[in-house]
């Protein structure tokens, strides 16, 4: 019997409450709620992603399948709603399928819903979340309005093809989550669930793969997102919390090991950052949550990816030339030191885990091996991504990780041969392609430059051979064989190249003929490769068949094959030309209406470090006109790249890159023309469209700098849409420099100032190339901007120094000899003649004035 409740509203409430009791005891909720044979979610997802005609053919199928269903998941009933809206006329079978259910039935559907809480204009509201454009405007919708959503939404979100762009999308999110899915107290009986350890996991998972791609520095943010939840877990599943902790922060410390496509080893900082927020948590708890095995390894995974320390590389230091490379004294400080303490961070770990209980297993042993020791002798510590870690069935495969690992931690090819065969010799065991790819990566690595001094294990380029008076036999004995003959060897035991060694040595191979053999010999299918190397106008559906990193890889191979300029000789056609074919694949591979166009950036750095390198050749004739052409073809892709993808830090720094040997390489003949002693007219212009490009370099910069709008679950100082450091500044100052725009260098200088503590931590961070580049950014400004400066300028921003200098006491205007040698630096003169055009064009004082209102007048258009 039903308890009559007061008033209308209270009434309505008891009617539901019991017709859902009845639905209940009729048994009716496995007829609503029945299992699909396809994920609801995913289902909706397809709809989202029917854009072209080409997509609505491709999914139609699984559309109308949806259409025909009367289930009433959340995500089926928004699908059928959100199609009733569409006009269906010109598909016939989709419209059908929609009609197929009752009116009458729909109503119930309705009805039903309507009891759980849900209304027609909930539907309405979610669907206009979904049909956002991308991920930023969907994220701004869920906003608008301060309230809970279905936990299907958020799923929906951030699923793997969903696209981002902006940074603060993302950490709204996690605010957004740790709200009203996390830290609130018991929600009303129709509010959605807070969110269980499982579903947790799933969303954290895709939430750090969105971040490593937007903005890796961000992963920081994602691990204390990760901690609230896990402090939280106790105040919500009782018993089970401890359990439900451990598991969390484990999958946590698990998924944050994964590294970043672009720069991995560059940006694994921020992995660690992550780790360690999440291990600080767990020492400040009662009691301390454990740290399982895969986490262990995770750990060490990231370490052995980090920049060395100071101790570490202080060990690489003292490495003997011999091998094994024993440790060598220098002093009697090193003489006091104990085997301990050369450990590495990574190898200190792999020791903590054995203390924990955990048995090493050879995968350990690779790892140990990159961290520099393993089975009791020193290794050279490398620093790497993780090998491949082989699990399942085929787990005793690790025996060959272990002995890549030991070919990778060498010096050069000598040394790597050396452990091919000694691996071999011990275990019996043929090598695999792993073996064969770390030897083949050896011996086409290049020789390590002795001027930059570098430490074993910092790169893969090979260090010297130190012959130590072997015989001519002896020499014979130990010298690795040719590329050629390993590569035979290799093809003639049925091994064939795969994976990360295949797409390294297409992108590293020494002719074309050479990439396409790789590619041939591969395990791909050869049908995909043909699409790739087809000579006609390529189609985007064929180029998808092409798995995406081998695609990549054979653009980086077209873009370093292409020739260099050269003062005599014609470049013959079918050379010059493989730049562009390598634009013209990028651009219909990576459309803007896919998820790889707006999210795959490889192929298009490989592109814009191509152009910018020194004497990069598209046509003959003189310099000047070839590195006009390179700027043409370069802001042609910038405009491509703005439009799928987007602009970044990295592009910005090419993008600098080829505005200035466009305007020295022009600097060179204008100089060339006239008597010694005799200067250029300083107001001839160094580049065609020179106001366009600097308009578009400065636009670069400004979006770069953005503030990011933040909240706090960001702990840092200053956060902008792109990370901006000494190198990028630099780069900025003397591309303005190349423009003739002494108002912009000023205007970087203050803007420098502003930021200076943002740029002090940048600085910090990159170790000894930070305050190098940093110096080298206020050499430019003095030397090129300057002998322009007005009184009133050089006071003020003298004063803005000392301020600083004061504060810091490592900031300071550089000396002129300082400013001298940073000129004379650059060979070729160029500098030098740049410095005296700038000293040849007087300040005006006027300038500052003009620029401010022509400023005013852009922004009041």
């Amino acid at each position: 019997m039903v308890v009559p409740v007061r008033g209308e509203a209270g009434l309505a409430l008891a009617r539901q409450k019991w017709a859902r009791i009845l639905s209940l005891t009729a048994g009716t909720t496995r007829y609503r709620f029945y299992p699909l044979k396809y994920s609801p979610n995913r289902l909706l997802a397809l709809f989202m992603k029917s854009k072209t005609q080409e997509q609505k053919d491709r999914y139609a199928f699984a559309i109308e399948f949806a259409a025909r269903q009367r289930s009433e998941r959340l995500p089926i009933v928004t699908l059928r709603t959100w199609l009733k809206q569409h006009d269906l006329s010109k598909q016939k079978g989709l419209a059908e399928s929609l009609n197929s259910i009752p009116p009458a039935q729909w109503q119930d559907t309705l009805k039903s819903l309507a009891a759980r809480g849900w209304t027609e204009d909930n539907l309405n509201h979610w669907i206009w979340i979904l049909s956002g454009e991308n991920g930023d405007v969907r994220v701004d919708r869920i906003l608008s309005r301060n309230e809970a959503l279905p936990i299907f939404l958020l799923f929906l979100l951030f699923r793997n093809d969903e696209v981002f762009r902006e940074q603060k999308s993302l950490i709204s999110m996690m605010n957004y989550i740790k709200t009203f899915y996390i830290m609130v107290e018991p929600s009303p009986p129709n509010a959605p669930k807070k969110l269980t350890p499982h579903r947790f996991m799933i969303l954290l998972s895709r939430l750090i793969m969105h971040t490593r791609r937007v903005a890796p520095r961000s992963l920081v943010t994602v691990a204390r997102f990760a901690k609230d939840y896990i402090t939280e877990i106790p105040n919500h599943f009782g018993d089970r919390s401890y359990r439900y902790q451990c598991l969390v922060f484990n999958t946590a410390l698990t998924l944050l090991r994964k590294q970043v496509a672009n720069q991995p080893l560059m940006n694994m900082e921020f992995n660690w950052r992550a780790q360690r927020i999440l291990l600080a948590m767990s020492d400040g708890l009662e009691t301390p949550l454990i740290i399982a095995r895969r986490s262990y390894r995770a750990i060490r995974q990231v370490l052995i990816g980090m920049r060395r320390s100071g101790e570490e590389r202080a060990v690489a230091r003292r490495y003997a030339k011999t091998w094994p490379p024993y440790r060598q004294d220098f002093d009697g400080v090193d003489a006091t030191r104990t085997p301990e303490d050369d450990y590495s961070r990574s190898y200190r770990a792999g020791r903590l885990m054995t203390e924990a209980g955990y048995e090493e297993d050879q995968y350990d042993h690779a790892l140990n091996t990159l961290g520099g020791m393993n089975d009791g002798s020193p290794t050279i510590q490398t620093r790497s991504q993780a090998p491949k870690q082989w699990e399942g069935e085929e787990e005793s495969k690790n025996l060959y990780s272990l002995w890549a690992m030991n070919i990778r931690a060498t010096r050069n090819t000598q040394e790597a041969w050396s452990e091919f065969r000694r691996f071999a010799d011990r275990t019996g065991t043929r090598p695999n392609f792993q073996v064969y790819g770390e030897m083949i990566l050896k011996l086409v690595a290049d020789d390590a430059d002795p001027d930059l001094e570098p430490l074993p294990g910092d790169a893969r380029e090979n260090l010297p051979i130190h012959d130590a008076n072997y015989s001519p036999y002896e020499l014979a004995r130990l010298a690795p064989p040719t590329l050629a003959e390993l590569y035979g060897q290799m093809m003639n035991q049925g091994i064939k190249p795969r994976g990360h060694y295949l797409y390294k040595m297409v992108a590293h191979a020494k002719s074309l003929e050479e990439g396409i053999r790789y590619l041939v010999d591969s395990d791909l299918p050869e049908l995909n490769i043909n699409h790739l190397l087809y000579a006609g106008e390529p189609q985007h559906r064929t180029l998808q068949k092409v798995p995406l990193l081998a695609f990549s890889s054979y653009i980086t191979l077209l873009c370093r094959l292409q020739p260099r300029w050269q003062d005599a000789g014609q470049i013959p056609t079918n050379e010059l030309t493989r730049i562009r074919r390598a634009i013209q694949l990028a651009s219909i591979r990576l459309r803007p209406d896919t998820t790889e166009g707006v999210t795959f950036r490889p192929p298009w750095y490989a592109i814009m470090r191509a152009l910018a390198y020194p004497k990069f050749a598209v046509k003959n004739g003189p310099e000047w006109e070839n590195n006009v052409e390179v700027l043409t073809m370069f802001m042609h892709v910038l405009g491509k790249v703005r439009k799928t993808i987007g602009l970044d830090s990295e592009m910005f720094t090419f993008f600098g890159r080829v505005v200035q040997k466009t305007a020295l390489s022009r600097l060179k003949v204008l100089q060339g023309a006239l008597p010694p002693g005799v200067t250029a007219d300083p107001e001839t212009p160094l580049i065609p469209y020179a106001p366009m490009i600097l308009e578009a370099l400065k636009g670069h910069f400004a979006m770069l700098t953005t503030p990011a709008k933040l909240n706090h679950l960001v702990a840092t100082q200053q956060e902008f849409k792109q990370p901006i450091g000494p190198v990028h500044l630099h780069i900025y100052m003397r591309a303005l420099a190349c423009l003739d725009d002494q108002v912009s260098m000023t205007e970087l200088m203050v803007w420098i100032f502003d930021h200076w503590e943002y740029i002090e931590k940048e600085s910090e961070r990159m170790g000894v190339r930070g305050p190098w580049a940093m110096g080298k950014t206020l050499c430019a400004f003095q030397a090129f901007a300057g002998p322009r400066l007005s009184d009133e300028q050089r006071a003020e921003l003298d004063a803005r120094m000392d301020q600083i200098t004061n504060l810091t006491g490592s900031w300071r205007w550089p000396t002129a000899k300082e400013i001298d040698k940073y000129i004379s630096f650059i060979p070729g003169g160029t500098s030098q003649k740049l410095r005296q055009r700038a000293l040849a064009k007087p300040w005006d004082p006027l300038a500052d004035i003009n620029n401010t209102e022509e400023q005013s007048d852009g922004k009041t258009e």
